[in-house]
């Protein structure tokens, strides 16, 4: 099996899915070619916005709890400081090199050959697995996995496993975020004569000097608490021109207990409560909101994966996630959702992305160990 997921998984960085579209598509085409090959039901499922999903189930027959594989076939653009071919699935010394190696197309060709090991296998005996691949995660999943989650539902899943890079330590819930635009609208004018004018600037600049940090929080497993982040700043078209505009992006995360909603609302208490100049105006858009999520430790999914993760040989602590991923969206869809997946997290997005084939390996070992024990198939 090994092998195999090695195989796939360079085939499956060869096509540079850098979002919604044609490579992207073709990549979950071959992942469905591959499945069906092994006599696996599996559909792919064309969408308005251009972002298809891919869902592939093997069932036992018998009754049993139905487990859900989630992951992403998109992957971020690969950056100018690569040593070699970003999609050209290098081989070298036991590491397979390339982007989305483990931001995670590691997991879902782990999550492909469990699949293949377990339709038919004689101690798969009770319940049925799931593998959901969208199109889209990286972008925030909008066009791909929130609508079609919005129109089906989850309600047929009673546990699910998004195989996020973890390097197969139980991670029970990530960060959420919300990214807000301030919008500080002045009156454009030549330098020369500012005050015919009214420059939006100063007032943006001053705005972010009075910005307040969100409080303290505990987060889970000693990971980030809260953060407010100024992460973008657009004004101007000319040095020799007063702007008309200044668009200042805010980036905030989120821990378990916060809401978004309540956020927001503390954002335009900020911005009702600032005394801009005379003549600028304000506003807010908020642009996309993720909300956190966390996982029960006493969960039978998280002491599972302890267990297995032990017994691998690998950290098997629960941590928790900094950054967002699409476990969020199952959770709130009411899904208990692990993150557990191969690859060290702090690869994803890097240059020179890379995953030993020995993680492979023990993703391979683990995901089946887990999908029996999680449908009722072995104790």
């Amino acid at each position: 099996m090994g092998n195999e997921t090695t195989r796939l998984l360079r085939d499956l960085v060869r096509f540079p899915s850098i979002g919604p579209g044609s490579e992207t598509t073709d990549a979950l085409l071959h992942l469905a070619n591959f499945l069906d090959r092994h006599g696996i039901v599996v559909s792919i499922e064309e969408r308005e916005s251009g972002a298809p999903l891919l869902l592939a189930t093997i069932d036992s027959g018998a009754p049993g709890q139905s487990v859900l594989l989630q992951g992403h076939m998109d992957v971020v653009p690969a950056d100018h400081c690569w040593d070699r071919d970003p999609f050209g699935a290098d081989l070298i010394d036991g590491t397979v090199h390339g982007r989305g190696t483990c931001d995670m197309k590691a997991g879902l060709a782990s999550f492909a050959t469990t699949l293949t090991a377990m339709v038919g296998a004689s101690d798969f005996s009770r319940g049925r697995v799931t593998l959901l691949v969208d199109t889209d995660e990286e972008t925030g999943s909008d066009a791909c996995l929130i609508p079609w989650i919005a129109k089906n539902g989850l309600d047929g899943f009673d546990v699910a496993i998004c195989g996020e890079p973890t390097g197969l330590r139980p991670f029970l819930g990530n960060r959420g975020l919300l990214w807000a635009e301030l919008t500080f609208e002045g009156k454009a004018a030549h330098a020369g004569y500012p005050s015919s004018g009214i420059n939006p600037v100063p007032s943006a600049c001053r705005f972010i000097a009075t910005l307040k940090m969100p409080d303290p929080i505990a987060a889970p497993y000693d990971s980030s608490g809260p953060t407010l982040t100024p992460t973008s700043f657009h004004s101007g078209i000319s040095i020799n021109s007063i702007p008309d505009r200044a668009v200042l992006g805010l980036d905030r995360r989120l821990v378990p207990g916060e809401s978004p909603e309540a956020v927001i609302a503390d954002l335009v208490r900020q911005l009702a409560d600032f005394a801009v100049d005379d003549g600028v105006e304000v506003g807010i858009k908020i642009v996309k909101t993720w909300p956190p999520c966390l996982l029960d430790e006493g969960s039978q999914l998280a002491t599972v994966a302890r267990d297995i993760s032990r017994a691998l040989g690998v950290e098997d602590s629960f941590s928790f996630d900094d950054a967002c991923n699409d476990a969020s969206f199952l959770t709130s869809a009411g899904v208990p959702t692990l993150i557990w997946g191969p690859g060290p997290p702090e690869r994803a997005h890097s240059s020179n992305e890379s995953i030993e084939v020995s993680a492979l390996e023990l993703a391979n070992n683990a995901y089946v160990e887990a999908c029996l024990r999680l449908t009722g198939s072995s104790p």
